[in-house]
């Protein structure tokens, strides 16, 4: 294992060589949060911070929160293997995490998933920002709309990741942005994803996932100019159809509670509001 840290002897960086004892300590830990990442766990070792507690050479605790994109650090992980002492093990890390120079000017981010650690986000430093709502499709496919002539819905191709995600940064407040190299990771895990292009400009976007039986609108986003276009209706309702046609109607999205626009959009296309809501929390670091 690596140096321990300079503020807390016992907290240190991750390397590769603490691969497997991570894996075993996620595997038998008491309490874990794991964010809905693109990426698996442990790319992110190595990446500052990946924080491990160490008592008696043995890992007790993790934090990860290594900022993607600049300026935003979501946790990707934190866990404690004995419950009795999770409140310490992340008060510890988090007040490393916090000196840590890879988190200057972050603003660090979560969702509480499960009620141990959102409480524990609230009982912290952490401001309730928002909170995430779910709605799911009703499987009856909305009414067509009239668009320019000069408007092509046509199937993204990984050349447009470039203009998709200038679309995605000037649509998304900060937080809910993406990376250029993390939307690699989001397209190469799609099973839909379409694009709106008027006089050869990307002018808004759609990319969802789904297995056998249900489908999730993981991105959907316009241009500020072109709101009024109907873009963003369009491109909803073209992912509708095609999952239709494959025999999956159980079909969700999430926003934010507070995206009047998005709500209203997606309550257009057939998606009702469910009772599933997470609330989101951010520390300025």
């Amino acid at each position: 294992m690596t140096i321990p840290t300079e503020h807390h002897p016992s907290i240190i960086q991750a390397t590769r060589k603490d691969t497997s004892s991570i894996v075993d300590l996620i595997d038998k830990a008491s309490l874990v949060h794991r964010h809905l990442d693109w990426r698996p766990l442990l790319h992110w070792v190595e990446q500052e911070p990946f924080l491990l507690k160490i008592e008696n050479s043995e890992i007790q605790g993790i934090l990860s929160c290594a900022p993607d994109p600049e300026g935003i650090a979501w946790i990707h992980c934190f866990a404690a293997a004995d419950k009795n002492t999770y409140r310490q093990i992340w008060s510890e890390l988090l007040e490393v995490v916090k000196k840590n120079p890879a988190l200057k000017e972050c603003i660090l981010c979560s969702v509480g998933m499960i009620d141990w650690y959102t409480k524990l986000l609230a009982e912290s430093e952490f401001t309730l920002l928002q909170n995430i709502v779910v709605l799911y499709w009703n499987g009856k496919l909305p009414p067509l709309v009239t668009l320019s002539p000069e408007l092509l819905i046509r199937p993204m191709e990984y050349e447009d990741l470039d203009q998709v995600i200038q679309v995605d940064h000037s649509a998304f407040s900060p937080i809910w942005t993406i990376s250029r190299s993390t939307f690699d990771q989001v397209y190469t895990q799609s099973e839909h994803s379409n694009v709106a292009e008027l006089n050869g400009v990307i002018a808004g976007y759609e990319i969802s996932t789904a297995n056998h039986f249900s489908a999730h609108l993981t991105r959907l986003a316009v241009r500020p100019e072109y709101k009024q276009a109907n873009i963003g209706y369009s491109l909803g309702r073209e992912m509708l159809s095609y999952f239709s046609r494959r025999g999956i109607h159980q079909i969700s999205v999430n926003t934010q509670n507070d995206n009047v626009a998005s709500i209203s959009l997606y309550k257009k296309l057939g998606f009702n509001l469910s009772d599933e809501s997470f609330p989101v929390y951010c520390l300025k670091v």
